[in-house]
């Protein structure tokens, strides 16, 4: 047994890539509810689609007199009698079968409402997973970056920490002022206090990335991160604006108010149904009649009903109806300018980034030259301790610039195609990764 745990402790602690921590977007509780609106609008679409159907009811009634029916009969040079008609028990029992043949187009406005409401709610869901993978992509990369940052000082622990040693070798053979030991003695401490600062950094990053996925999340897979390829910005424009997801959502809500619309115009419209009724009547459970009147009371009818005033409730519904269609396309036109912006402006930061690394990384190769310099002067004695720890200091401060900003990429880059879509992004930018 403590074999197995031993062979299985490794598998349970894996570093979770970027995609695997993708494929756990669906276990978070948001997206979960979203999925439950999701089915709960579907059926409400096939209970609607069940409303152009035939519609069969049973019923049974039963019913006792305090009298017995009867009725009096007046007949000429006869005294006023009277004769029953019934008896006290009565009971009636019917299949009703009844057909609308025309409801002035209220089904049909109904199932068209109910079927856009759940493509509606399917588009919600979509996008809800689009805002996670943002949120995650942002988590990870920054995850990264920090581990990138520690790794970084981490290095130029060890080099303090040699060099500590060369300066206490000095200092004790007098060759060395108590000052330019402590300065050093200093660094040290402050190189070990950076890095407990990054790595509870990191870990409340991993908690928040736990709570997001709703899965225990204890480290990710440390990569080197690689911005995504991405097309030109007024093609990614183009993209957003015809595949986002809400975008189409809120599309669907001009729809959703057009069946509105004709569902309240079906009100200027009669109602006709057809009504088949299968009808006994009896004086007990047989329905085999009460010995006064015949038993089958089936028959066949149309029904027709047409409302002629109602204070005007059915115009204002329609001006409500055709009120909130104009509403919802200009917050439509609205939002396509909103996310033409926001994609414009992630470019334009991608762009900012990208200059940014590349000075970043000569900046890094330049400090890391100049440390090694360094350290060979303060090892012949040529420059002082604290000239040393600057530079080995800003070594670890370039190195950790370097990293920050290639996270920053990465996830402008990601974030570039997550605005185009969450299917954009699940199918060109993830292929690269």
């Amino acid at each position: 047994m403590r074999h197995l745990l031993l062979f299985l402790l490794p598998l349970c602690l894996s570093a979770q890539t970027y995609t695997e921590l993708l494929n756990l977007l669906e276990k978070n509780n948001s997206y979960k509810s979203a999925k439950e609106l999701e089915s709960a609008s579907q059926s409400l679409y096939l209970a609607a689609q069940g409303k152009n159907l035939p519609s069969l009811d049973a019923t049974l009634s039963a019913i006792e007199f305090n009298e017995i029916p009867n009725m009096s009969l007046h007949l000429p040079s006869f005294p006023a009698t009277t004769a029953n008609v019934g008896t006290r028990k009565h009971l009636e029992g019917a299949l009703i079968l009844s057909y609308p043949l025309f409801t002035g187009f209220a089904i049909s406005a109904s199932i068209d409402k109910a079927k856009l409401e759940s493509e509606q709610a399917s588009l919600k869901m979509t996008n809800l997973k689009r805002n996670l993978a943002m949120h995650v992509t942002q988590l990870y990369s920054t995850i990264i970056a920090e581990e990138k940052v520690i790794e970084a000082l981490q290095s130029s622990q060890s080099a303090i920490n040699q060099s500590y040693k060369k300066a206490k070798g000095f200092y004790d053979n007098g060759l060395l002022a108590q000052s330019e030991l402590y300065a050093i003695e200093a660094k040290k401490y402050d190189i070990d206090a950076q890095i407990l600062h990054h790595q509870n950094q990191r870990q409340q990053l991993l908690n928040q990335l736990s709570y997001i996925l709703n899965t225990k999340i204890e480290t990710v897979q440390s990569t080197s991160l690689k911005a995504f390829d991405t097309p030109e910005l007024s093609e990614v424009t183009t993209i957003a604006l015809n595949e986002r997801e809400d975008l189409q959502a809120m599309a669907k809500t001009i729809d959703v108010a057009q069946s509105t619309i004709e569902l309240a115009k079906s009100k200027n419209y009669p109602n006709i149904a057809l009504v088949g009724v299968a009808k006994r009547q009896g004086d007990s459970l047989e329905l085999n009649g009460d010995g006064y009147t015949n038993a089958d009371k089936s028959y066949v009818g149309i029904s027709a009903s047409w409302n002629l005033f109602n204070g005007f409730s059915d115009a204002h519904a329609i001006d409500a109806a055709r009120a909130a269609k104009m509403s919802a396309f200009f917050n439509l036109e609205e939002y396509k300018q909103q996310v033409s912006l926001e994609v414009e402006n992630t470019g334009l930061e991608l762009k900012t980034f990208e200059a940014k690394l590349q000075s970043a990384l000569l900046e890094a190769k330049a400090s890391e030259s100049y440390t090694h310099l360094t350290q060979g002067r303060f090892d012949n004695q040529l420059i002082s301790a604290d000239e040393l720890s600057r530079a080995i200091a800003n070594l670890a401060s370039a190195k950790a610039k370097v990293a920050t900003l290639q996270s920053e990429l990465f996830n402008q880059s990601a974030r570039l195609w997550l605005e185009c879509g969450w299917n954009v992004f699940e199918k060109k930018a993830l292929l690269q990764y």
